[in-house]
């Protein structure tokens, strides 16, 4: 069976999403600090987090959406994860997705996560645009990825549902020219 690449930063491991992570995933998806502006409601159970791992693998078999867990290298602790979806092959673009516990908030790892999830999704998946779609009023996000490089292109007039209320949404991008020169 396919696996996903491991990647190492300084700090971080970027990981495939096992079984052994229910825990952590109920945790996280149950947040609401985390999912305030996630776009989406907290899942009901732990069985959700285990059909979410399971759909991790059946993604990776067909060659669709990946999601990392992403480990601290120091404490061997998963704190969160990051990933790719909304792929369309034959124009070659994906949007990124993202968490973090939040005690490990504003210390610069997400944007140490992605860097290599970028260069894989540009050089090996063969993408040419990456998105990020992001509610205004996460600003910490949408600085995660301006660092990285992604232009605001626009705003999504009521582009996520999320609890029953509609929530606008910035398009930022950035272009395989732009990630590799």
């Amino acid at each position: 069976m396919e696996s996903y690449p491991v990647f190492e930063t300084e700090r971080l491991m970027l990981r495939q999403m096992t079984k052994d992570d229910v825990d952590f995933l109920f945790t996280l998806y149950t947040s609401s600090e985390v999912l305030r502006y996630f776009g989406m409601s907290p899942i009901a159970s732990k069985e959700v987090a285990i059909s979410m791992v399971e759909n991790y693998e059946k993604q990776l078999e067909i060659g669709g959406p990946m999601r990392w867990g992403i480990v601290d290298k120091e404490t061997n602790s998963l704190i969160g994860t990051c990933g790719f979806h909304g792929i369309s092959k034959p124009y070659k673009r994906c949007e990124i997705g993202y968490d973090l516990s939040p005690e490990y908030w504003g210390k610069g790892i997400m944007g140490e996560a992605l860097k290599p999830v970028l260069t894989y999704l540009f050089s090996t998946k063969e993408m040419n645009r990456i998105g990020a779609t992001i509610v205004p009023h996460n600003k910490a996000s949408s600085r995660v990825v301006e660092k990285l490089g992604f232009q605001q292109e626009g705003l999504l007039r009521e582009y996520i549902l999320q609890d029953g209320t509609m929530y606008d949404a910035y398009m930022y991008s950035i272009l395989k020219k732009e990630w590799l020169s």
